[in-house]
């Protein structure tokens, strides 16, 4: 495991900024990417209660909810909570920490836990043993980690380049290697039956150039709903890149576990 660290604050910092900057996502869940076509498979295949682990600002949780599915959502950083809530009362949403689940054994029969084990700098065995503990055997997870591959060292080195000189850093994000992910999975209880790579945001869309027009003026809010969108050319040379190194153009990979 690779440890990244930026000039944030620490992890919890960064988080709370980020969720602070941006409204509740409103449901607002596209079905043919990252998150929405992996949350959707999980939930064609289950019909029990459903956890969201790391729910942020809502768009898998609240996609779901007004569905009817009995889906749960926690997340550590209480101003993310509090926004959903505001938004629609009727939402089960709480403020947990991953590593002490509020929750009874076997309750869930699916998680779903996207960007969260990699933000934790401590603790992150005892979070898949949590999320085993309170899943259903032949449950199913849907987790995403940050990869160690060259598109994160390039995103890493680009933020310590931009960075004031003498910035005092803290951890940021943890990265794996595929066999490091399935040895968590493993040693938790869980038997990993696909491991994806997938480009959530694509290394070239770091680069105004390489954006779309509509995205030249950075608005999470919008990326997070539209997805992070590049011009003809950018995607033109990330689907090459992608196609001929996938385990190294993209930038998170997907893994869909079975509670053994």
């Amino acid at each position: 495991m690779r440890v990244t660290y930026r000039g944030h604050g620490g992890s919890d910092a960064y988080w709370g900024k980020r969720w602070a900057q941006i409204p509740a996502d409103d449901g607002q869940l596209n079905l043919q990417r990252y998150p929405g076509k992996f949350a959707e498979r999980v939930m064609q295949e289950v019909s029990g209660e459903v956890l969201e682990a790391g729910c942020g600002a809502g768009r898998v949780l609240l996609h779901y909810h007004r569905l009817r599915r009995p889906i749960t959502g926690i997340d550590f950083i209480g101003t993310a909570i509090e926004k959903i809530q505001r938004l629609d009362p009727s939402v089960n949403a709480r403020q947990a920490d991953i590593t002490q689940l509020p929750f009874e054994d076997q309750q869930f029969q699916g998680v779903l836990a996207f960007g969260l084990y990699h933000s934790l700098e401590s603790g992150i065995e005892k979070a898949f043993q949590e999320t085993r503990r309170v899943m259903q055997p032949d449950g199913i997870l849907c987790a995403s980690v940050r990869m160690d591959n060259i598109q994160n060292r390039l995103n890493d080195w680009l933020a310590d380049k931009n960075a004031p000189p003498g910035t005092e850093k803290f951890f940021h994000k943890a990265n794996f290697t595929p066999r490091e992910f399935r040895a968590l999975l493993r040693n938790a209880g869980f038997e990993t039956t696909k491991v994806e790579f997938v480009e959530n945001m694509p290394l070239l869309y770091k680069f105004k150039i390489f954006r779309h027009r509509a995205h030249k003026v950075f608005d999470e809010h919008r990326a997070r709903g539209e997805g992070y969108q590049l011009s003809w050319f950018g995607n033109l040379l990330q689907k090459s890149l992608i196609s001929v190194f996938p385990q190294s153009f993209c930038n998170i990979m997907v893994a869909t576990a079975r509670a053994i």
